[in-house]
């Protein structure tokens, strides 16, 4: 009996444990740092990710991570991202797209930045914490944005409704007329939610948020995946 339980707790630990993924891919330099280790080591590929972990890419290199979940994480060159569980990430650098397929809503993962914690729904989107580059450009889903600090001066676009029926008149001076009377819808809040399409950028506590212009970014962490 004894041995069935110390059995069954090794099954337990294995599937439950503190691994909460494996790297795919690695192009050029990329290197872990351990919970309570001063030392960074060279990551290869299948490298199971362990509750801790310190991940770093150089200069011109990325990382593809499959999370334990099924989730996609692909890190761009000089991104460091800390797992402090399966449940807690913090981007501390770089570039870094997420795609999360979880559709757990009592367990979302949170990814906390030095300008705002991101709450998923299921999403797939960009997080930018690159110096003088602070954004989050949401492809698909819906995900919460939490201010670190105080309140966001909250930016959001406004259209016209008078717009539409100009447009179907005239639409070479509609998009004149639209670029002379847009202006933003202006609140205070502490948080908000990004729809599919947007992007915030962040200036201090000024949230900035628009549609998304192109999906150039998405495109090329997207092949990362299917190379």
């Amino acid at each position: 009996m004894k041995k069935l339980l110390l059995f069954l707790l090794a099954v337990h630990m294995t599937l439950f444990g503190s691994e909460l993924g494996i790297v795919q891919k690695v192009e050029g330099i990329v290197k872990v740092k351990h919970k309570d280790s001063i030392k960074k080591e060279k990551v290869k590929k299948d490298y199971t990710i362990q509750s801790g972990d310190i991940i770093s890419t150089f200069r011109k290199a990325s990382a593809v991570l499959k999370l334990s979940d099924g989730s996609d994480v692909v890190l761009g060159e000089k991104s460091v991202i800390v797992f402090a569980d399966a449940l807690d990430v913090t981007q501390k650098e770089g570039k870094v797209y997420y795609k999360i397929t979880s559709k757990d809503a009592k367990n979302k993962l949170k990814i906390k930045t030095d300008f705002a914690i991101i709450g998923i729904k299921g999403t797939t989107f960009i997080v930018s914490a690159e110096q003088n580059s602070s954004y989050v450009a949401l492809k698909e889903g819906l995900i919460g944005i939490e201010s670190v600090k105080a309140e966001f001066e909250h930016y959001k676009q406004k259209v016209l409704s008078q717009y539409e029926a100009f447009l179907k008149k005239q639409q070479k001076e509609f998009e004149k007329y639209k670029k002379s009377q847009e202006e933003y819808i202006v609140t205070m809040t502490k948080e908000f939610d990004l729809e599919a399409g947007n992007v915030v950028t962040f200036d201090g506590q000024k949230a900035i948020e628009n549609k998304i212009e192109t999906d150039k970014e998405f495109d090329e962490f997207e092949k990362m995946l299917e190379e």
